[in-house]
């Protein structure tokens, strides 16, 4: 159990990120707010953008700083610092991407001045978050700074670029309503997948695959959950592939979870990742994954021939083929059904809480930080 910082007064945190929409990591944050409220920590949540779209707990800062002038923006970065420090937060946790070396002066010495704060890495590719800085650069900006990731393997990256940089993973809570409907189609994949101009999550390659495996000819659909500016692009892709009638576009939807509950397997083509929230939910759900074995995660949630099929990372061949053997080997494929929910005990939020426990008695009780 957490103890108190003062019998009287809750631990009190700030969460920061640029909006609350419709993708992975906003969800993930959204999530936190919860958990720590069920933690009885008082969060508040300071969102740059105004879009909210995942429900949250706590008290929440909208500055909608999008498409504004130079001037508005300075006004509402000048009252994020005075809210900052009005509210004497015990901690301040930053999820937000670090790609410019004077915006980051900017943020962790007027912004942040004298305040305690952890800044999250929540992928695997390290310029999102320390941009092209040299590391006598990123010592100078970071020097008492704190880093937070979301799997080991961003963790020992970090060591091994950053050595000076202090890290510590702590995985993602998951929180998530209980499916209460099954979804009209009957035979289908799943999978949650933002198209944006980055393709990160490289739907085109889903479409690909599924097109040439023995899925389609099976009277197996895939639908696909997500939205953003390729889908166009990928609807008709499915069309050029001969495949449209096999694929549902759903768009975003607030709760997924009926989907995953219910698909045969559910899948992740993407580039890279941080720690795929999606496959976590889907084990803990019953619903075993197929996933590329991209940097970084998938290998931390899934046991090969466990839980789901990982396969060789970008790989198209054997991700079609790890495909098929869901659907032609009956054994393996209950076998996996059978140990995805046991498989993903340690992401369980009762875990994750206790390892925030740990994290704030030593940084903020015992201040330690």
């Amino acid at each position: 159990m957490m103890k108190s910082k003062d019998k009287e007064n809750k631990i009190k945190i700030a969460l920061i990120s640029y909006s609350l929409s419709s993708g992975g990591l906003e969800r993930v944050i959204a999530n936190s707010s919860i958990m720590f409220n069920e933690m009885n920590i008082e969060v508040d949540l300071h969102i740059l953008e105004a879009e909210i779209h995942y429900p949250f707990a706590g008290t929440i800062f909208v500055y909608d700083i999008k498409n504004k002038s130079i001037l508005e923006k300075i006004r509402k970065y000048e009252l994020l610092r005075k809210n900052l420090k009005n509210n004497n937060y015990n901690l301040i946790i930053d999820h937000r991407y670090r790609l410019s070396p004077s915006s980051e002066f900017f943020w962790q010495y007027y912004i942040y001045s004298k305040q305690k704060v952890v800044n999250y890495i929540h992928s695997s590719v390290l310029l999102h978050y320390f941009s092209s800085l040299n590391r006598k650069l990123i010592n100078l900006i970071f020097r008492k700074r704190l880093f937070l990731s979301v799997s080991k393997e961003i963790e020992s990256k970090v060591k091994i670029n950053f050595p000076s940089q202090k890290i510590k993973t702590i995985y993602n809570p998951i929180s998530f309503s209980k499916p209460e409907i099954k979804p009209e189609v009957q035979k289908y994949i799943v999978t949650i997948s933002r198209m944006d101009f980055g393709n990160t999550k490289q739907v085109d390659v889903l479409l690909e695959c599924f097109a040439k495996s023995k899925l389609p000819n099976n009277d197996y659909k895939l639908i696909i959950i997500g939205s953003g500016e390729k889908q166009t692009e990928m609807e008709l892709l499915a069309k050029q592939l001969n495949v449209s009638n096999q694929v549902i576009f759903k768009g975003f939807l607030e709760n997924p979870y009926h989907y995953l509950k219910n698909a045969f397997f559910t899948t992740l083509t993407s580039k890279y990742e941080g720690l795929p929230t999606v496959l976590i939910e889907s084990l803990m759900l019953g619903t075993p994954v197929v996933s590329f074995d991209c940097e970084t995660g998938p290998n931390e949630i899934i046991k090969n021939e466990i839980n789901g099929l990982l396969v060789d990372n970008q790989n198209k061949i054997a991700f079609i083929e790890a495909m098929n053997r869901m659907i032609s080997e009956p054994e393996l494929y209950q076998k996996l059904k059978s140990n995805a929910v046991k498989s993903v005990e340690k992401f369980s939020i009762h875990q994750i809480k206790y390892e925030w426990e740990k994290f704030l008695n030593k940084e903020i009780i015992n201040d330690k930080y």
